[in-house]
Parts: structure tokens; sequence; C-alpha cells
């Protein structure tokens, strides 16, 4: 029973299954598929042409009632086919037009295809014969060239569809419209056209192909767009990466240095073997590693070819120019006699039968891309040199011209403390004089002839940035006499100074200002004897200015002073990290001034 009832449900199923494998499909279902993928697409437009509207169809030069007919007739076979537009005759404003016309001489025709703006197709039809355009030739004829202008046809890219209807015909006058000529004007206006052209393609081919046939001329510049800009961006990092080189490399150095090379060159002489490739952009990458690891060998070896040779003659041309057309023949030269006389004799030793049949020449006319690539790379670095040089020169430019500006700057600063300086020490000095102008004429006169021979120092040291040490030290103790005299025999002071630091350079006004702030701060504050002492001395390469007083300790911030802020200023512009001011209370209290680097080792 069970058997019974399991028989009952598997026959239904078989026979559905029957049924559904001899479903009768159309015989030439692939082959209108085939011939709207070779006539309908040229690599260049992503969609076959067809009228998007309604076909507003004028006829001129009928004849007869008869002629009539036969275009309403060629209509209503040719609407049910259309789903996604209708023909519709029209007498004003077509966008399709027909001409009919006697030629008694024989048949021709004409075509002008708009498919943009008015999208207007003109077909001018000349038939042979004298009355009602109704004989079979004339008829076929009309079908034929009007068939055929609902589209544009190209010459089959890969090969014949193999169908033989009125897209593939040359003979108008015995072309039939059949059914196969009917599916493919169904499958052309169907609303889902391209989604089954996309799925027998793909099923049949594959995707890459079905991407080939639409997207070809936009794939080819995506591929093309890609490979400029991995030649840029290389071309760039290498650029950037210039200042970082050292001079007179070793050999692994020098091939390190271009290492980017390496990597761009073989990148981009893979695109150029795969741009024959039915799809440029998408390439076996079986044939991409072995072009890609073929390529750096080569070009390892033109960089070593390079390092040994092309110094020996860029030492003897002076020239920019000549030095970069010698760069732009030696590299050619290099990349074509390292194939031919290493890589291809090689290969030929080592594996004969695999490029049986090649020579040198050979192997270099017939490879047009390795040509251009040789060409491009020998101009690229004529390209990089020329482009380095610009860089390089306007960057010399440039440090001349920051370091102009960073020495009237650094002249300008000095000049304003100077400024500052002078003015403040010649209002505290006709202060001291005009303290003592009603008290002693003699040291007033002293005061003021002091004063002067300070004024004629600063005067005729005006443009001078740096004086001796001797030069200093002989006007802070016309300074410390113009003092004394004010304050008499409560002011001692002493100038002790190495015989090997007198002649050395310091900024002008460097050891008065410290001399000024130990009397003004210092001395002037106690009531017993003021003491002071100034110590110039060589330590190492270290010179080292000290000015001792016996005054108040100092503060803790004693460069905040006015005038030890101009010092620091005026030190910090000159020496930067190689000044170093301090100071020192207590039973030797001190000011020092450190100048590193003063004297040779």
């Amino acid at each position: 029973m069970k058997q019974v009832l399991f028989s009952l449900i598997l026959l239904p199923l078989a026979s559905f299954n029957f049924l559904q494998a001899n479903q009768p499909t159309k015989p030439y279902e692939e082959t209108t598929w085939n011939v709207i993928r070779e006539r309908l697409f040229n690599g260049e437009n992503v969609n076959a042409y067809r009228f998007e509207n309604d076909i507003r169809l004028q006829v001129t030069g009928l004849k007869t009632q008869q002629d009539s007919l036969i275009i309403t007739q060629m209509i209503s076979e040719l609407n049910p086919l259309l789903e996604t537009i209708k023909i519709k005759l029209v007498n004003t404003d077509p966008n399709f037009k027909l001409a009919l016309m006697s030629n008694p001489n024989g048949s021709s025709s004409n075509y002008r295809h708009l498919f943009s703006g008015s999208e207007i197709v003109s077909v001018s039809l000349e038939l042979g014969v004298q009355g009602a355009f109704t004989d079979t030739i004339s008829i076929n004829q009309i079908y034929y060239h009007t068939i055929r202008a609902l589209t544009k046809l190209y010459t089959p890219q890969h090969r014949n569809t193999g169908y033989g209807g009125i897209f593939d015909s040359s003979d108008a006058s015995k072309a039939e419209f059949k059914e196969i000529d009917k599916d493919l004007l169904s499958k052309l206006y169907s609303s889902d056209f391209y989604e089954k052209l996309k799925a027998s393609t793909v099923q049949k081919f594959g995707y890459q192909f079905y991407l080939d046939l639409r997207y070809q001329k936009l794939l080819r510049n995506l591929s093309y767009s890609f490979k400029a800009i991995l030649i840029l961006f290389g071309f760039l990092v290498f650029l950037s990466k210039e200042s970082k080189r050292k001079q007179n490399p070793g050999l692994l150095q020098y091939v390190n240095q271009r290492k980017i090379i390496l990597l761009i060159i073989p990148f981009f002489y893979s695109f150029i073997k795969t741009s024959g490739d039915p799809l440029p952009f998408m390439f076996s990458p079986v044939d991409f590693i072995t072009n890609f690891l073929i390529t750096i060998v080569y070009a390892l070896l033109v960089l070593v070819f390079l390092y040994f040779t092309e110094p020996v003659f860029l030492k003897k041309i002076n020239n920019f120019v000549g030095k970069q057309a010698f760069i732009f023949l030696s590299t050619i030269f290099a990349a074509l006699i390292v194939p031919t006389v290493l890589i291809i004799p090689v290969m030929l030793f080592l594996v004969p039968n695999l490029i049986s049949g090649y020579t040198p020449f050979s192997f270099l006319t017939q490879n047009s891309s390795y040509l251009f690539l040789i060409a491009l790379v020998a101009a690229l670095r004529v390209f990089y040199n020329f482009v380095n040089y610009r860089i390089q020169s306007m960057v010399n430019q440039k440090d001349v011209e920051i370091a102009k500006m960073k020495e009237l700057k650094n002249q300008a600063e000095l000049n304003a403390i100077h400024a500052r300086i002078n003015p403040h020490f010649l209002y505290n000095s006709l202060n001291s004089i005009a303290s003592l102008a009603h008290i002693d004429a003699d040291k007033t006169e002293n005061m003021a002839t002091g004063l002067s021979e300070l004024f004629r120092y600063s005067i005729n040291k005006e443009n001078k940035t740096y004086v001796s040490v001797a030069e200093e030290l002989e006007m802070v103790k016309n300074y410390l006499e113009i003092e004394k005299t004010r304050f008499g025999d409560k002011l001692e002071y002493e100038i002790n100074a190495d015989e090997n630091t007198l002649e050395k350079q310091i900024p002008k006004f460097l050891i008065q200002p410290l001399v000024e702030n130990a009397v003004k701060h210092g001395l002037s504050q106690i009531k017993e004897r003021g003491k002071i002492a100034v110590v110039v001395r060589k330590h190492e390469r270290e010179l080292i200015i000290s000015i001792y007083d016996n005054g108040p300790n100092f503060p803790d911030e004693p460069v905040s002073g006015y005038g030890l802020q101009n010092l620091h200023d005026k030190l910090e512009n000159i020496y930067g990290n190689d000044a170093i001011i301090n100071w020192e209370n207590g039973a030797e209290k001190h000011f020092k001034v450190t100048l590193k680097n003063q004297f040779e080792s």
C-alpha cells in the first residue's frame, strides 16, 4: 500500500519535470543575444541605440492606397514587438522620416541617424519600380531599411553572429522579416532589456565579458587614470625623499634610495602588458604577478648598470642641459643593453623553447610597449631632475633671502637695544652731573669730560656690532671714573683681564650695563665704602666676564631689571644657547656672563 501511495506522489512530480524539461524554447534564443552583443555594442557605447520615446513616423512618396497598406501592415507587425514604445503615423513633427522614390535604374538607400537632441532618423529609399511599391523586392527593402533604422549597427567585434537575418544580411531585396528578427526587436525594446542582456552574457561568458561589453571605454579610462595617478604618486614620493638622500651612496644604498622605482615601474609595465586584454582594468592576477616579478629583476639590473656607468661620464659634463641629455640617452641605452645582453641570452640558454625564435633585435622590435616604457622612464628621469633642480634653486634663493632678513632683523634689534642703553646711561650720568653742579665745579667738569669720552666711543663704534674686550674695558673705566667723581672715596674699583682675552671680540655695551647695574642697585644702597671688580678670563674654550660688588644681595630675578633685560635680549640674539647669565649672592657676590666656544681647543 505504501509503495502505491509513494508512486502516486512521484508520478505528478515526474510528469511536471518532464514537461518542464521538454518545454519548447526558441531555437534562436542565444543567437539573437549574440547579434545584440556583436552588432549593437562597439566598446564605446554603454547602451544600445534604440528609440526611448514613441516613434512618430512620417512617410513621403506613397503613390497608391496599396502603398499605404504596406506601411500600415508593417506598423501593425512591429508594434506588438516594441514593448517600450509605439509607432504612429504622423504628417508633422516626425522623429522618423521614411522617403520612398522610384528609380528605374535600381535601388539605393540613405540613412541619417541623429540619436541626440531631436532624435530624428531619416531613411531615403530609391526603389526600381514605376508604379505602386507592392512587389516583393520593394516590400523587402522597405522592411529591411526601416527595421535596421530602429537601432545602430556596428561591425561584429569578436565573431560572426551566424544568424543571417535582416541585421546581418547585405542584400535588402532578399531579406525577409523572420521570426528571429522579431525576437531580436522584441528583446531590444523590452522593458527589462538590460537585465536580460546582463543575465545572458554573464551566464555564457562571465561577468568580466559583460563589463567589457557595456563599459569598456569607461574601464579603459579608469585604467589609464589609475596608471597616471600611480606614476604621479610614485614620482611625488620619490621627489619628497630627495632631501634625505646621501651623496655618493654605496650600491645597496643607491638601490634603496630608488626602491620606489622598483615598485612603480613593474606596476606600470604590467598594466601596459595587459592593456590588450578584452578588459584592461581587470587583468589576470597570475600574468600580473609574473610580469611584476620579471620587471623587478630587470629594473634592478638596469639600476646596477646605471650605478657603475653613469657617474663616470656625468663628472665630465658641467652643463645642466648636457647632463640631462646624457641621462636620457643613458637610460635608454641601459634599458636596451640589459635585456639584449643579459636577460634574453640567459633565458635562451636556460630555457631555449620558452622564447624560441626570439633574437635581441626581434624582442625589441616586437614589444612596442617595452620601447614606450623605456622612453617614458627616460623622460621621467629628466623631468624629475628638472623639477628637483628648480625646487632646489628656489629653496636656495629663499635661504639666502631668509638669511639676509635674519641678519637685518638681528641688526635692527641690536640697534634698538643700543638705542635703549644710551638714553638710560645718559639719564643716570646727567643726574649725577646735576647733583654735583652746585657742590664741586672740578668734579662736575671731570664728569662732563668723562661723559663726552663715553659718547665719543659710542659714536665711533656706531656701525659696529662687536668691539674688542680691551675697547669695552676702556669704556667701562671711563664710566667708573665718572661714578668715582660722584661718589669720591666711597667707591673703589679694579679691572683685571687675562692677556689672551683682550683682543677677543664681544658685543658692544656688554660689560658697561653690568657695571652700571652694580653701581645703581649695589653701591648706592650702602653707607660703607663700595667696591667693584671687573674680571675677564679664559677658561678652556669659554670667555667668562664677572662683575663683583659688595652691595646688597641680588633679588630672585635680577635679570628683569631694565638694563639687564636689554643685555639678555642682546646675548640671546647673538649667541643663542651659547650665552649663559647667572649670579651669586654672599661674600663673593657677583654677576657672571659666560660665552661658550669663543676659543679654539
